[in-house]
This record gives C-alpha cells, structure tokens and sequence, in this order.
C-alpha cells in the first residue's frame, strides 16, 4: 500500500533548548529582544532590515505566526494582524521552509568526503553547469564559504555541502548533488559532516529550502533537522 505524501510545510514544536536557540539565532537576526519573539499566536515584529519596506512576510511556526513587518507598516500590522496575515498568504512570492539542529548526527565521518578549497573551483564550476542555473542557485554552496566539504568521484565533484555565517552563533548549510548521482545518500553524507563540524564549534546549523523542493526538505528530515517555521514572503499590496 501507498503511504500518503507528506507534507513538508507542518512545522514543529521544537524541544525547549533547541527553540531557545532559534529564538536567539532570529532575534538577532531581526534587532529584537528574544522576548519579543517568545509568545504564542500573532506576534508583530518590526523588521528594521532593508529589505523589508519592498515587501511582507510572515513566519508560520507551531506556535503562532511572526508578523515580520517594515517599520513603517509596524503599527498597522499590529491593528490588523489578522489581515497582514491574511494578505501575505493570499499573495505568496516565495515559501521557504526553515529548518534548525544544534546536536550532532550519529555515525562515524563518511572517509569519501573531503574538504574543499579555492583550488577546487573548476569541480564546482562542473558540477553546478551539471546541475542546472535553477538547482545552483537555490543550493547556494560555494568552496570558498566558512566550510565545504565534498565527495570527488573520477575527478568529478559529485556532491557539496557548504557553511555559509548567518551570526557569530549560527550557520545557513547548503548542498548540491550531481543528478546522475542523486538516490545515494551523497547529499546526506555531505550534510551530516558540515553539520557535525558547526555544532562542534558550538553553532546553530540552519537548513534552508523552497516549499515546492520536497526531495530537499526530505534530505533535511533524513540528517534530523527539525522544521520550525515556514516563511513566506508576499510582494506589497
């Protein structure tokens, strides 16, 4: 029998430490008192990032929904939170999907994997022309980020995982698979190790994808990341 599709975009209840970490990780993300973040339903957050006044968004967790709104339209927000919400979600330009973890896999280091440098441009160079500009762009790895490690096979680069600095206290990972390779475990392989090397260093690891990209977010499930919110961002009314 068939089991039923599952659906990426459920986020989570996170255990306490874990959520404490994302908490922080945002907050600072977002030039707020963690506290400001810590409550259940709708919760406004004036965004002060740049960006921010070019559009809406908001960011659907287990226990509410942030409000992440541009100053100026912060005192709205708050009057009609349940509209805000209800317009980005009539009107999403992107959904993304985030994921957290702060221990380390189990198992021991996968010996094909390697770590990358500048020298191994042209690998990565053939390998992202292999992939295609779509896949490369929303993998965002590159071998001369904080930390990347790979797995060459036959002097070709056929899988990456990169760490890219988000704060002091947490990283973004990305990774990208050559397609004939794709089905063996290589992009878990490679995750697993940029992950156990962050939290190492006492560091958040982040887990990025596109709600539609389910083989990525099933990746992110299989190294035991956790999807604590779904963001969306929505173009100004």
């Amino acid at each position: 029998m068939s089991q039923p599709p599952v659906n990426v975009g459920v986020p989570q209840r996170l255990a306490p430490e874990l959520e404490r970490r994302v908490l922080a990780f945002w907050a600072e993300e977002l030039g707020v008192d963690v506290g400001a973040l810590d409550r259940d339903g709708l919760v406004v957050v004036s965004d002060p990032r740049d960006f921010a006044a070019a559009r809406r968004a908001t960011i659907r967790t287990a226990r509410g929904t942030l409000l992440l709104a541009a100053p100026v339209e912060a005192d709205g927000a708050a009057t009609e939170a349940g509209a805000y919400a209800a317009d980005v979600a009539a009107h999403p330009r992107g959904i993304g999907l985030l994921h957290y973890r702060a221990t380390a896999p189990n198992g021991d280091q996968d010996p094909r994997i390697g770590v990358l440098s500048g020298a191994d441009r042209a690998l990565l160079d053939a390998l992202q022309e292999a992939a295609g500009a779509d896949a490369t762009e929303e993998a965002d790895v590159d071998v001369e980020h904080t930390l990347a490690v790979g797995i060459v096979e036959d002097n070709r680069l056929v899988a990456i995982a990169s760490l890219l600095d988000e704060v002091e206290t947490a990283v973004d990972v990305g990774v990208l698979v050559d397609p004939v390779a794709r089905r063996r475990g290589l992009g878990a392989a490679v995750v697993a190790d940029v992950t156990r090397r962050a939290v190492s260093s006492g560091r958040l690891v982040q887990y990025r994808c596109n709600d539609e990209n389910e083989a990525s977010a099933a990746l992110a499930r299989s190294c035991g990341f956790a999807l604590w919110g779904v963001l969306t961002v929505a173009s100004l009314p």
